[in-house]
């Protein structure tokens, strides 16, 4: 869950977190690492593709005054209906251009890409002073870079109260081996299906599979059945499958309704590959007893799955039968955008999400990306990385007043979401909206109008997102400067950024126990983004790597450390302690004072741990500053009883060097104290405290391992909220 915060001053800074708890008894200490530095080695993982960029400056694109849709083939050509001059119009950017083609006309069109990584443009064509009409395609192959001439696919009537709308449909499938399907509803109501074998088949003569039931009479209402749902798949064997139903509902004069008229017909069939027929329509008990907003789609590793009304149902290639249903936490139902690795993402039209989780077979937490997105406004493509990209237009307010319409971005990979990027100007009383694809980089593009509330000055604008940075120390939210991370006292973690560019500058994640602590961890796994190390309140201790801007959910992705780490009553983390461009973790014993060095082993995990001092029991915080001298090695900072602050610098060996003094008579008003990166954006990694009052305080970092006097940086009206820093 998103909240919205203005209420901090000046620069932002982050406190060291200092992981305090019960001291236990130092045989428990001593179990909870070794199994710790058992479970932390025992797998390695492939290299880990770079994370999204940051998004590139917005371009203009000339002359279009709406997206209407906008898909990319497998090749990575993208294909745009937009409107221009009044008119609907088709334009393609070929894989490998960064240039649009000149537009042609495409009225009544739709724009679909199927499984196979093809794009389709299906058209009806209407002859005169006749029911029958003509259905046509043009195609671009999956890896292609222009359609092809256009075709008649066949003719037929059509229905024209599809979602109570006179606009006909037809939706068309296809699987890699080209055998391709289309599936409309005709003017009786009937499903109707043709098919062929390959892109330069035959294609077949129309069959009716089945028909909406007849209207429900009453003796003062009647009750007609209205077609909500059509969807076809291919699977990869070729097993063609259909799945379409709808809804009686109430077309009288007024008379009260009779609530018992009120019914659902949702059907599925099948045609297995190699058969000559389809199988009869049947009920599927994974739709529920009201379906509406369901998704079928075929699933990348064999069979199909689907979603309806939250529920979610896989049916496996040569399984006999469905699944049963697992509820996703979603009410309504939604897009399904399957990853290399096997996770599903969920995204529904409210911008509802969830993630299936293939590691582990269950459903990680599912949120609501914002609860003021304009209705019909979201879409959702995956990129190269298995990472989906969400955008929608989100209402932003001023006194409970709508002052703009934003076109909003959020990256989701997983079950972790990125922190709300606004792609348009900040300009109020504007409407943006639009659509994203991937282009042939595995990039997400997008492509919005902005315009005056009145629908007047339309322009669109296109950006997509760039080369990523390898990451400084503390930065999450790609602002160029470092980030704070803590927990709320409202069971959310928290990430305060520097973001002037977005309205939001506290991101959130819910729901975290109270007393969940949080360490501010370096680039783990080698995506050029930093993660995030949590140690619950009975002592698990879990490694997130979230997606790059963002923060986990507890349910999210993670890898465990240890079942119980509560043994140490101190946690750190300070970047590179052996010298391999890895960063490290950093523990204290809370029964010996001791800190133990747990060196990243360079895959997927941390060695065992190595004592590197002894009896640290005299300093009441051991906080981990980053690189403060630019030797390129973590340092770390220790507050003694007394009040002085020392240095100890790390020696790129896994040790440290001789404590250095660097503050006397320090700290003894602050409850919080981080290294906090480079916050003021010298250049220099920063230290920030968070003093008895909640007031926040930096000490700027001079880059020679001290700091310049302390300067106000936030005040207790907002850091009051948080419950800890990190």
């Amino acid at each position: 869950m998103i909240m919205q915060s203005r209420a901090l001053l000046g620069s932002a800074l982050i406190p060291v977190l200092a992981l305090t708890v019960a001291a236990p008894s130092a045989a428990s200490a001593a179990t909870g690492t070794a199994t710790t530095a058992t479970t932390a080695t025992t797998a390695t993982t492939a290299a880990v593709p770079a994370g999204l960029g940051s998004w590139t400056t917005p371009k203009e694109l000339p002359g279009v005054t709406r997206v209407i849709d906008l898909e990319s083939a497998r090749g990575g050509t993208m294909a745009g209906l937009f409107t221009q001059d009044g008119k609907t119009v088709l334009s393609v950017r070929p894989a490998g251009s960064a240039t649009w083609q000149q537009t042609e006309p495409a009225a009544g069109a739709t724009l679909q890409r199927t499984d196979d990584g093809a794009l389709t443009l299906l058209w009806w064509v209407t002859a005169a002073d006749t029911e029958q009409r003509t259905l046509r395609m043009s195609r671009l192959a999956p890896d292609g870079t222009a359609f092809g001439p256009a075709e008649d696919v066949t003719t037929g009537t059509l229905a024209t109260d599809w979602r109570g709308v006179g606009t006909p449909l037809a939706t068309v499938a296809a699987n890699a081996a080209g055998r391709q399907a289309v599936a409309w509803m005709d003017k009786d109501h009937r499903l109707t299906v043709v098919e062929r074998s390959g892109p330069q088949g035959t294609w077949s003569a129309p069959t009716a599979l089945d028909r909406l039931p007849d209207p429900i009479v009453r003796p003062d209402n009647v009750y007609n059945y209205t077609l909500r749902d059509l969807h076809l798949a291919v699977a990869t064997d070729g097993t063609l499958a259909a799945l379409w139903g709808g809804n009686s509902y109430y077309t009288g004069d007024g008379v009260d309704p009779d609530p018992s008229a009120y019914q659902w017909y949702y059907k599925y069939l099948e045609k297995p590959a190699g058969a000559s027929s389809w199988t009869a329509p049947r009920d599927l008990p994974q739709l529920g007893e009201k379906p509406q907003q369901v998704t079928l789609a075929a699933h990348p590793k064999g069979g199909f799955h689907l979603l309806s009304r939250g529920n979610y149902a896989r049916r496996t290639a040569g399984s006999a039968d469905w699944a049963p249903a697992e509820n996703i936490g979603i009410a309504t139902g939604g897009e399904l955008l399957t990853a290399p690795n096997g996770d599903v993402t969920v995204v529904s039209p409210g911008t509802a999400v969830a993630t299936r989780l293939a590691s582990r077979g269950t459903w990680a937490g599912a949120r609501e990306l914002t609860g003021y997105a304009e209705t019909g406004s979201v879409s959702a493509a995956q990129t190269a990385n298995g990472a989906v990209v969400v955008t929608y237009t989100q209402k932003r307010f001023e006194a409970s007043r709508t002052v703009r319409r934003d076109f909003v971005t959020q990256t989701l990979a997983g079950g972790s979401a990125s922190k709300p990027r606004t792609l348009n100007t900040l300009t109020n009383a504007t409407t943006s909206t639009g659509r994203v694809a991937t282009d042939d980089k595995g990039r997400p593009l997008a492509v919005w109008m902005q315009s005056a509330d009145d629908g007047s000055s339309r322009t669109s604008f296109t950006a997509t997102t760039g080369t990523r940075s390898l990451p400084k120390w503390h930065e999450y939210a790609d602002t160029t400067r470092s980030d704070i991370l803590g927990l709320s006292r409202s069971q959310a973690l928290n990430m305060f950024t520097q973001d002037t560019g977005n309205p939001l500058v506290t991101y959130q994640t819910r729901s975290w126990p109270t007393g969940t602590r949080a360490v501010a961890f370096g680039d783990f796994d080698g995506d050029r983004c930093n993660d995030v190390i949590v140690r619950l309140p009975g002592g698990e201790a879990r490694l997130y790597t979230p997606v790059c801007g963002g923060l986990p959910v507890p349910d999210s992705a993670y890898k465990r450390l240890s079942q119980d780490w509560s043994g140490y009553d101190t946690l750190l983390a300070a970047g590179d302690q052996t010298g391999d461009g890895r960063p490290d973790l950093l523990a204290r014993d809370a029964a010996t004072g001791n800190i133990y060095l747990y060196a990243h082993n360079g895959t997927d995990g941390f060695k065992a741990r190595v004592k590197i001092r002894s009896a640290w029991t005299g300093y009441k915080r051991v906080i981990g500053a980053g690189d403060l001298n630019g030797d390129g090695f973590g340092d770390v900072l220790a507050l003694d009883k007394s009040g002085e602050l020392w240095r100890y610098n790390g020696t790129g060996t896994g040790t440290l060097k001789d404590r250095v003094r660097v503050f006397s008579d320090w700290g003894g008003s602050y409850k919080d104290v981080i290294g906090a990166g480079d916050l003021n954006g010298d250049g220099k990694n920063d230290l920030v405290s968070r003093d008895t009052s909640d007031n926040l305080w930096l000490n700027a970092g001079k880059g020679t391992g001290t700091f310049a006097g302390r300067t106000q940086a936030g005040t207790a009206t907002y850091w009051k909220t948080w419950a800890s820093l990190a």
